[in-house]
């Protein structure tokens, strides 16, 4: 089973989360520590993280043991939270107005992406940006 929440430092500060949603919530360092104790320590998850995912995500997460439940994720030692990964690096528009001149697509092989993936969440990354995959036939008028 996935976990329910994550938390996660971010920037100045702690967030908690619930995969796959938009809305997230800021939570006191203190806050954070008590989920990681909480986790190593197998106990339930806390009143606060209860009523925190009810209120925010509408889901009931009473009783749970912080640790399955929450996914802790520790402080990066490079400080990253946020990456932007530009996923292939091509265009075939051809714009006349483009400065960029001509670019071949070219990119990562499966294998290498997943590596690439796996590297930005060791080093703490919470946010991330994905750009480029334009289509690889038709043109731009």
């Amino acid at each position: 089973m996935a976990h329910a929440l994550i938390a996660s430092p971010f920037l100045d500060g702690h967030l908690l989360l619930k995969p796959g949603a938009r809305a997230g919530a800021r939570i006191p360092a203190e806050h954070y520590e008590g989920l990681r104790q909480a986790a190593a320590d197998g106990e339930a998850l806390p009143t606060w993280a209860v009523q925190t995912a009810s209120d925010v995500w509408g889901i009931d997460l009473s009783g749970r043991p912080a640790q399955g439940t929450v996914l802790v994720r520790e402080p990066s030692p490079y400080g990253y939270c946020r990456a932007s990964w530009e996923i292939n690096l091509g265009c075939n528009f051809g714009c006349k107005h483009c400065y960029l001149g001509e670019r071949p697509f070219s990119g990562l092989a499966w294998e290498e992406k997943v590596r690439l993936l796996d590297i930005m969440r060791e080093a703490g990354v919470l946010w991330l940006q994905i750009t480029g995959g334009e289509p690889a036939s038709g043109h731009a008028s």
